[in-house]
């Protein structure tokens, strides 16, 4: 199961993704392709749009991923939070397979 983690300080967020949903075989697995696509496009769109300023820091492994932002610019809070409602989604479609940690 692949499990995430959001937690919101003063001026910034951070968002902790790790290990595999274990939907299907390793390289058919939709859910891990899904989780691992929306990570890498949030990370990629704060880079393409100039943003790149307000990660503070950015982790992206094979079965895991940790992306810290600084909150005050609203477009990357903003990206952040399409995240966030992303990985809700997914996780509301695969609940044995993607969870919310606390």
């Amino acid at each position: 199961m692949t499990t995430y983690k959001v937690v919101y300080k003063i001026n910034e967020a951070v968002i902790e993704v790790s290990g595999h949903a274990d939907y299907a075989k390793h390289g058919s697995d939709i859910v891990c392709a899904s989780i691992s696509t929306a990570c890498i496009i949030t990370a990629n769109l704060i880079d393409k749009l100039d943003l790149r300023y307000n990660i503070l820091d950015l982790v992206c492994e094979e079965g895991y991923f940790r992306l810290q932002v600084n909150t005050q610019d609203e477009t990357t809070l903003g990206i952040f939070e399409n995240l966030v409602e992303t990985l809700e989604s997914i996780s509301g479609q695969y609940p044995k397979h993607l969870k919310l940690k606390n």
